[in-house]
């Protein structure tokens, strides 16, 4: 077979993969309108949304080894992998933005460590591949990925110049089309795939990107090693004072990310360590004293991270902060030993960047599994820092934590508080504990609060509420109930009561997540949609007796 045949081909099957992605996306995304299966189980759809995107994105970055049972192996084996953790995460627990984020963005992380070895792999046929080859390989897949998002932005940037060109005219028929979903998802799958696929059948291409970027990287180097002096300098006079403060040392997060910068920047300058560097005998040899010294800048990082985390409990972001600390104590050790060592400049370097980033892979595969869970050790940590907590703000910090950045799981674990299910040790701070978990259980948002509506008065309310339906009629509405529903009017009296044709508002009372305890839930609002069948919904929770919103949204009835 020809070149240009072989080329045609690898071609079709790509694009038929980002059809099959398409459709895959497409499928979501009705299902998430119509409200049936997967998106009816938070779990389920949050993970056939991973596997949608990152299986067929691993496809394609390697699709040139699709002959190689290796690729498909570890295909199926990133599904089901995706697949247990992405359900494990949420199950019946709703999706939420931060939540999300805290898995996706670890998960993106070991992704991107564990691609190049994987596709290092099947260029050698063997999993201990010479560094050199390691070296390439991860950066031609940052930079096929990188170059493909470029590749895709840019088309869609034509695109909507193409649908404002024509709505200029008075004709919104390109707009219309272009923001379907029936063509968004295609279109968008089929230029990632395209490009991946003229990016990835150009070795040559991606090199010379590669050697110009890293050899403009490793002139920073000098910098970067002059700021690491400079400020250690500057900070190895004041240390002694600030260790034995007990209290947090500095900012880690900028520590940590001249670190990060630095290491980066040593690594451009060795690339695959066969090549000299060019700096000239003198400059090499003055760069030796900088690994030491992120030794010392990590170090307080980590120490800094850990004063924070016993003064104010472990939370998601403490806890990756605390891994990233840990991380950049072992890259700066490793580059330490790497620059003391005799021999040739930084020769340990391969040794230490593989070594320690398979260790980094493997925490982060664990810690998106319920085994190092960040959320529920955090929930954990806040839990025992609110119940042995010594002083009123350190308790309403843990609750606040609890009600506010844990998800449904940490708001569980504060309800549970609310009901008298958990105890302090002591029955003074029980009753404090309750008193304070009710209060915060209470609270709308940790923010400041919402305006009121200019609307919502007295009198309309008294009016909008002699038309509220309460379903059992026999139910009775308990003064908390009636004041969470008053609260919401006051917020919301445009939406919930819009006048005209508007159907009467309805109080159902129903047990909506299956505990035995009833929630009321408030369909109000104008219908809307095609077929009118949409209308605005409240949902009010019963904590230990005070009523307060738990969600709202959109009511899709038939």
């Amino acid at each position: 077979m020809s070149k240009e045949l072989r080329s045609e081909s690898f071609s079709k099957g790509a694009l038929v993969l980002a059809l099959i992605q398409a459709l895959a996306l497409w499928w979501l995304h009705q299902s998430i309108d119509s409200g049936a299966w997967p998106a009816s189980a938070p779990g389920g759809l949050f993970a056939a949304y991973l596997v949608a995107v990152f299986l067929p994105l691993t496809l394609l970055v390697l699709w040139a080894h699709r002959h190689d049972r290796v690729l498909w192996v570890s295909g199926v084996a990133v599904a089901a992998f995706l697949a247990f953790t992405g359900y494990g995460s949420f199950g019946e627990i709703s999706l939420e933005e931060d939540r999300i984020a805290g898995f996706l963005l670890p998960w993106a992380v070991a992704w991107l460590i564990a691609l190049p070895m994987l596709r290092a792999r099947l260029e050698t046929g063997r999993w201990r591949t010479p560094y050199p080859v390691l070296f390439r390989s991860a950066w031609r897949s940052y930079l096929t990925l990188a170059e493909s998002a470029l590749f895709t932005g840019a088309f869609w940037l034509l695109l909507l110049l193409w649908a404002a060109l024509f709505e200029t005219l008075g004709n919104d028929f390109f707009k219309t089309v272009f923001s379907d979903p029936r063509f968004v998802y295609p279109a968008t799958t089929l230029a990632f795939a395209t490009a991946t696929q003229i990016i990835g059948s150009s070795d040559r291409f991606i090199d010379g990107v590669l050697d110009q970027l890293l050899g403009l990287m490793k002139w920073l180097l000098p910098l970067a090693g002059l700021i690491v002096i400079a400020f250690s300098l500057a900070l190895l006079p004041k240390l002694p004072a600030l260790l034995g403060s007990g209290e947090r040392v500095i900012n880690s997060a900028v520590l940590l990310a001249l670190v990060a910068v630095t290491l980066l920047l040593f690594n451009a300058a060795y690339r695959e360590g066969n090549l000299d560097p060019g700096y000239g005998n003198w400059l090499q040899q003055a760069l030796r004293v900088v690994p030491p010294l992120l030794v010392l800048i990590a170090l307080t990082a980590l120490y800094s991270m850990s004063v924070r985390l016993i003064e104010l409990g472990l939370t998601p972001a403490r806890y990756w902060g605390l891994v990233t600390a840990i991380f950049a104590v072992l890259y700066a050790v490793g580059y330490a030993y790497a620059s003391l060592r005799a021999g040739p400049w930084l020769g340990a370097i391969s040794r230490v960047n593989f070594g320690v980033s398979v260790i980094l892979l493997a925490t982060l595969l664990v810690s998106l599994t319920p085994i190092a869970d960040p959320l529920r050790l955090s929930v954990a940590s806040q839990l025992k820092r609110a119940l042995a907590a010594s002083t009123a703000d350190a308790r309403a910090s843990a609750l606040r934590f609890l009600r506010f950045d844990s998800s449904e799981h940490g708001r569980n674990v504060l309800n549970a508080i609310v009901r008298g299910e958990i105890s302090a040790n002591q029955p003074a701070n029980t009753a404090a504990l309750r008193d304070e978990a009710r209060r915060v259980a209470a609270l709308e948002s940790k923010k400041s609060p919402p305006k009121a509506d200019p609307a919502a008065t007295p009198a309309r309310y008294a009016v909008w509420r002699s038309t509220l339906r309460v379903i059992p009629a026999e139910t009775p509405v308990s003064a908390s109930l009636e004041e969470a529903i008053r609260k919401e009017f006051s917020l919301s009296a445009s939406v919930l009561d819009p006048g005209g044709n508007a159907p009467a508002p309805q109080l159902v009372f129903v047990d909506l997540d299956g505990d035995g305890v009833s929630e009321a839930f408030l369909l109000a609002g104008t219908l809307r949609g095609t077929p009118q069948h949409q209308r605005d919904y409240y949902v009010f929770r019963d904590s230990g007796g005070v009523w307060s919103r738990w969600s709202r949204g959109t009511w899709r009835g038939n």
